[in-house]
Parts: structure tokens; sequence; C-alpha cells
């Protein structure tokens, strides 16, 4: 009798030792299953394992933790991909039609014996234009490639914005004059700072004013606004234009977006400008915001922090 108690004391444990093993060994092969599924199927799935085991159970919580960051970067990617095929098409695309044209002004040239000398030189003047179209959008296309890259720097410094953005608007006074636009200024006596980067800023108060003219122009009057609150200072550009529809909100700041009419055509943009701008305010450590009632007002409004 004692050596059957015997027996039973050293034969259980070692059953429940074996069971639990055999227990571990089917939740980590459900474990791998489901990984594997997960890898070679691309799907969402989490691992739904009821187990008393303290470290699998664990382990699960970490897998799927894991599960969720790898679907997100793999979403990531793919709109990355999308993204930059889209771009590619609309870089092949807004290359390719100004030297379209600028081949038809030279065929002409060439090739048409008829034309005078003043059409010879109308001819020259639009080519000239847009090869200078061309370069500009190449060239923004590299800044931006910079920028997203962290090719180039922004230091960051205590800036006088009040200076700044005085400047900006009124290195637009000839052309504002020109084209009868009004113009409203709402800077507080007292200079405001902030942190940022005066080439930066500069940067983006000249696309934001060039956007104005640009798209709302036929509001006659355009204006800047400077004030602080809290911590951060907040600088608005509006203008009273035909504005931006509901729908094209959220694309403005998309690469190569353009709306679809331009009342002044001598600004003809390469639809990299608003990219750039958000760019250069996110490296500054600032978030812009777009509000629009048309004919009433559109308003570009980013925040800079104090300190």
């Amino acid at each position: 009798m004692i050596n059957f108690l015997i027996a039973i004391v050293i034969i259980v444990p070692i059953i429940l030792f074996l069971t639990k093993i055999h227990m571990k060994n089917k939740d980590i092969s459900f474990i791998i299953s489901s990984l594997s599924k997960v890898s070679f199927e691309s799907v969402n799935d989490r691992i739904r394992l009821v187990t008393g085991d303290k470290i699998i159970k664990s382990l699960c919580l970490e897998i799927n933790s894991f599960i969720s960051r790898f679907y997100t970067l793999k979403v990531s990617e793919t709109e990355s991909k999308e993204a930059m095929k889209k771009m590619i098409s609309n870089i092949s695309h807004d290359l390719r039609t100004p030297m379209t044209v600028m081949l038809g002004y030279i065929d002409q040239l060439n090739y048409n014996s008829l034309l005078t000398e003043k059409e010879k030189k109308e001819y020259l003047t639009k080519l000239e234009k847009k090869m200078y179209e061309t370069i500009t959008l190449m060239n923004e296309f590299f800044s931006l490639s910079k920028l997203e890259s962290g090719d180039e720097v922004i230091n960051i410094v205590k800036l006088n914005i009040s200076e700044i953005a005085k400047k900006s608007i009124l290195s637009f006074y000839e052309t504002l004059e020109t084209n009868k636009i009004n113009v409203e200024i709402d800077i507080p006596e007292k200079d405001i700072w902030a942190l940022g980067n005066e080439e930066a800023i500069t940067r983006v108060l000249n696309n934001l004013i060039t956007n104005s003219i640009k798209y709302g122009s036929d509001g006659k009057v355009i204006g800047i606004k400077l004030y602080e609150e809290n911590d951060l200072v907040w600088i608005e550009q509006w203008d009273k234009g035909k504005g931006i529809s509901e729908s094209e909100k959220n694309k403005v700041f998309e690469r190569l977006y353009t709306l679809d009419e331009s009342r002044n055509k001598d600004y003809q943009g390469s639809g990299l400008g608003l990219t750039i701008v958000q760019t250069l305010i996110n490296k500054m450590n600032g978030e812009i915001y777009l509000k629009s009632v048309p004919y009433e007002r559109t308003v570009f409004k980013f925040y800079l922090k104090k300190q």
C-alpha cells in the first residue's frame, strides 16, 4: 500500500507535467499557425487563444500588439506606393505639358518661314516663360524632396514674427497695386516673438499670399493677422475670393493638387506650394488649418510655439 502511494506521488506530477507540456505545445502550434496566416495571407487577424498559462497569455498579447503595428505599417506602405505612383504620373504630366508646348514653339520658329520678326519675338517670349515655369516646377520638386528626406536642416531660433510678416506682405505691394487688391494688416504694435526659421516662415507667407492672389483676387482684398494665444503665436492669411469647396479642402495640401480654375493666369502654380507650406510648418513644430466660406473669408491659419 505504501509502495502504491509512493508510486502515485511520483507518477501523478509526471503526468501533470507532461500534460502541461502537451498543452503548451498545442498552444504554441496554434500561435505559429496564426502567425503564418497573418504573414502569408496579409490578414489583420488577432490570436484568440483561451489559456490559463500566464506566459502564453503574455506572449499572445505581445504578438497581437505586433500584428497591429505590422498591419498599420503595411497599410501605410500601400498608401505610400499609391501616392508615389500618382505623384510620378502627375510629375510626368506636369513636365510633359510645358515641354510639348515648347516643342511647338520651336517647330514654328524653325519651320514656319512666314513668321514675321514680331511673331518670332512673341514665340521666343512664350518659350522663355514656359522654360521658367518648368525650371520652377523642378526646383520645387527637389526642394520638397530635400525637406521630406531630412537633407535640408531647418534651424529653429527665436524670431520677431511681426517684422517677418510685415516684410512679406510689403514685398507684394506692386503686384497688389497692379491687381487693385486692398490689404488689411492686423499686427499688434508690440512685437511678437516665436520659435521658427526666418527663411521658412518667409517662404510659407509668400506661398500663402501668392495663393490668395491666384485664387482669391476676385474678392479684391487679402489680409494678414498676427496674435498670441497662451504659449502659441498664430498667423492668419486670408482673402474674400471664391474660396475652396468642402470636397477640395482635404486635398489642397497634397502634392501637385491644383484647383480647377484660376482667374489670374499670371500666377500659374506648380501644385506644390501648399505642400511645401505644410511641410515647413510641421518642421517648425507647428500646424496649419484651413477654413473657407466662398466670397466671405478663406483663411489659412497656422501656429508657432513661443518656447
